[in-house]
């Protein structure tokens, strides 16, 4: 679920990370150079943490991290981020060494059985671990680790560093360092059942000890070690008098040793990012109906407040009636029922020539379809209520005027329905349902909720290495055009497909099509995906749900839509809206106005044919130890892509469409938190504090130049930018809201005698303030940031703080 704009972290960091990341969140990396998104990977390692009382341990798991959520006191490591080599490639960005990991290990560790001995059962006789175990241990690096006595023994007799999972940060701390802590060890109490290390408290020694990431106790001033005893215990040779240690260096492509045994660094590189914004899962809310209301509906644009007016005037389609020459703009004749035509004619109010032509031949003005009109709202909206036979909905939201060049309403019948099932319309006539792009090749039935019956109906027969589909725990690989949506969009679909069905009953007089009422009867439903600013759409299908806020596709469904994964946001629209509801008609004149419609339609994907950024995506097994040490020499990946098995080498061949592999597991893609902290804080003062008291946790975090960056990067320039714009602004209607450079006398709209008001106030300017002023001492920061914001106070209180009244000091003078 990573590996196309999309990086993994460990599901216990973020939720350690308060919730502010999930599955969707925009993150922004340093480094391959583009934005993603963040995604669970659980078999990735997660964060080192304090807790409240000094112990320091690893957290790999959601459930352990929810437990220790409120313990935490710092984060000395915010755990690994996955960010494949495929970034790397179509970012064209040097590869950075990574650290080292279990399956760079397990490819050291069969290098070195080949290059040793002639078989694995000659393996076991030397090192006294069994050909199953070995074997477990190459082809399942990520479930299958060695015990500390089997590490030891591997590394000392095959001379392959210690494995990843009894490694430690070492590029972190110096050789002196190494060398006093080898001495505060030694000065510690080791005992052997069951092993463990005791030590006297020491501030500095407990550093060090974070400092490397070596999980340890604090109790009665006495700091234990018990996890990983034997290896610090051997490491450290805490029973020996022959003690050396060599930092990994860039030299001898970064592996060092200590005590005789060889060791990798863990975090040759560590990597800064940030948050970029929430993940999203939501319909779209623009109006009922495209149906003209004018100012009469207000600033709401309410059908039902302008049917209080009896009529309005409004710029609508002319049409005529062929038989009895009855002037409307409805699509059929009040009179006689015969269906109307629409006529173009001069815009010349004193002209009015009917004429096909874009120019008057009379006059030489523009000709258009439309014309200003009274509309009898009140009498057509409980026409059409009679019809449906539905009661008034509370609100019914329709536009104040219509923007396409013939200016055609949508009937109001679709505007009462959609308010029915409390739904609403695009300018194009659809009803959609935005999600986050999130990548996913490989998925289990339990994962998305789908029984194995119904799969298999679905035509998942097989899982991902050939077996026959039985149970809910096999991994299957995803086809190219089906989706996985989010659980929150379920209750929207159904309602859009009841819609549906309500509109083909009792408009169009048809039979009902979708029936559903339940989730399990949206799968196998057609869906069309569109990404903003396109004009083409990619028919999917439906085969299950994820609790994630993000809809879950194959890479080449997204790139059919010409779009990668970072951070974008695409929308879904039910296969039959799209052909019931869309019309070319309703889309605006202006220029854009065919953007992100369904203009034409991809039913069939064609690798050959999307966006090509999907070809440097890799969908090899595993790495070797060639591309490990290649990016040990920071190699450009055009070097090494010949060894990777990536998208690009398979475009145009049988296996173009399936057999796509994948480097790390993960245990369910729906893990980490729900909903982003971000959007459940509602003020910003609240998100700001947040932000900062989760940055004074963090190790690598300053929270001092956080807050000085979140002031001039944000703040300030927002307060003085709003003082400067004070004095230029305009002023607006509240009811008709059209603007005015300067107030009229009459302190009235000229349009509609509404009340004016002013487009920049005084609580906009100010909102960050005094916010602002509290993180400067707060945070103690320095006094040039202080000064701007007491100057823009004092600019602040002289345009909105009167002087009348107000008793001056001689020293004010």
């Amino acid at each position: 679920n990573t590996g196309f704009a999309a990086v993994g972290l460990n599901p216990a960091t973020m939720i350690l990370l308060d919730n502010f990341l999930v599955p969707g969140t925009q993150f922004i990396t340093e480094r391959p150079g583009k934005g993603s998104i963040v995604l669970p990977v659980d078999s990735i390692e997660g964060p080192i943490v304090r807790l409240k009382g000094g112990q320091v341990l690893q957290i790999n798991s959601a459930t352990q991290a929810i437990d220790l959520k409120d313990k935490v006191e710092r984060f000395h490591f915010l755990g690994d981020c996955l960010i494949a080599f495929g970034e790397f490639l179509e970012n064209n960005h040097i590869l950075i060494p990574p650290g080292y990991c279990e399956e760079w290990w397990c490819e050291e560790l069969r290098s070195a059985l080949e290059k040793k001995y002639s078989n694995l059962n000659e393996a076991t006789d030397d090192l006294s671990i069994s050909a199953e175990i070995l074997e477990d241990f190459m082809d399942f690096p990520f479930f299958k680790a060695p015990n500390e006595a089997q590490t030891l023994v591997l590394s000392e007799k095959l001379q392959i560093p210690i494995h990843p999972k009894y490694n430690y940060f070492w590029s972190s701390v110096s050789e002196q360092e190494i060398l006093s802590l080898q001495q505060w060890l030694k000065k510690g109490k080791l005992e052997n059942e069951p092993p463990s290390i005791k030590c006297i408290h020491d501030d500095l020694m407990k550093n060090l000890l974070e400092k490397l990431g070596v999980p340890h106790n604090l109790i009665s001033n006495q700091i234990i070690l018990t996890k990983h005893a034997k290896i610090i215990k051997t490491l450290f040779a805490l029973e020996s008098d022959y003690f050396e240690f060599n930092r990994p260096s860039k030299e001898s492509l970064w592996k060092g040793s200590i005590s005789s045994y060889l060791i990798q660094d863990r975090a040759p590189y560590y990597i800064g990012a940030r948050m970029g914004r929430p993940e999203k899962a939501k319909g779209r809310e623009f109006f009922h109906v495209l149906f003209p209301v004018g100012i009469e509906g207000g600033n709401r644009r309410s059908v039902i407040k302008a049917a209080e007016s009896k009529k309005i005037s409004v710029e609508i389609v002319y049409r005529e009636c062929p038989s009895c020459g009855n002037k409307t703009f409805l699509n059929k004749c009040g009179k006689c029922k015969v269906k109307t035509n629409p006529v173009q004619k001069c815009s010349q109010i004193n002209c009015q020539t009917k004429t096909q032509d874009e120019y008057c031949p009379r006059c030489g003005n523009v000709t258009r379809f439309y014309d200003q009109r009274d509309i009898p709202i009140r009498k057509l909206l409980s026409d059409r209520l009679r019809r449906l036979n539905e009661p008034l909905p509370k609100e019914i939201k329709g536009v104040r005027g219509l923007m396409s060049k013939k200016k055609i309403p949508e009937i109001l019948e679709k505007g009462i329905l959609r308010a029915k099932h409390n739904l609403f319309a695009y300018r194009d006539g659809t009803i959609r349902f935005d999600a986050t792009d999130a990548p996913v090749t490989h998925f289990t039935p339990s994962e998305i909720g789908v029984p194995v019956a119904q799969l298999r109906d679905l035509g998942y027969l097989n899982d991902y290495v050939g077996n026959s589909l039985e149970t809910k725990d096999q991994i299957l690989e995803l086809k190219v055009q089906d989706i996985i949506i989010p659980i929150v969009g379920v209750k929207f679909l159904i309602e859009v497909a009841n819609f549906i069905d309500e509109l083909l009953i009792k408009v169009y007089h048809l039979e009902p099509f979708y029936n559903i009422s339940k989730k399990e009867e949206l799968l196998g439903h057609l869906i069309i995906g569109l990404a903003p600013h396109i004009s083409a759409g990619v028919v999917g299908r439906i085969i299950g749900f994820t609790t994630a806020r993000l809809c879950y596709a194959h890479p080449y469904w997204h790139s059919a839509k010409r779009r990668n994964c970072d951070g974008d946001e695409d929308t879904i629209i039910l296969g039959l809206d799209a052909v019931l509801n869309f019309s070319r008609s309703y889309l605006p004149q202006k220029k854009g106005g065919m953007m992100d419609a369904p203009l034409v339609l991809t039913s069939q994907l064609n690798p050959s044919e999307i966006d090509d950024e999907v070809f440097n995506m890799e969908i090899a097994k595993k790495f070797s130890i060639e591309f490990y040490e290649k990016s040990l020499k920071y190699a450009h990946p055009k070097e090494v892509q010949r060894i990777i098995d990536i998208v690009e080498h398979r475009i145009g061949c049988a296996t173009q469409f399936e057999g796509l592999y994948f480097t790390h597991p993960t245990s369910n893609i729906n893990q980490g938190p729900r909903n982003s902290r971000y959007k459940e804080l509602k003020s910003v003062k609240e998100k700001v504090h947040a932000q900062l008291t989760l940055a004074a946790k963090t190790e690598a975090a300053d929270a001092q130049d956080e807050a000085r960056r979140l002031l001039h990067t944000h703040f300030i320039p927002d307060i003085i930018g709003n003082l400067r714009s004070f004095s230029t602004q305009k002023f607006r209607c509240i009811k008709c809201n059209t603007k005015y450079r300067r107030l009229p006398l009459s302190n009235r709209c000229l349009r509609c005698g509404g009340k004016i008001i002013l487009t920049v106030t005084e609580g906009g300017i100010i909102k960050y303030l005094g916010l602002s002023l509290e993180i400067v001492k707060k945070y103690n920061l320095d006094i040039y940031t202080e000064q701007r914001l007491l100057l823009a106070q004092d600019y602040v209180d002289s345009i909105f703080t009167s002087d009348r009244g107000r008793q001056l000091k001689l020293d004010k003078f």
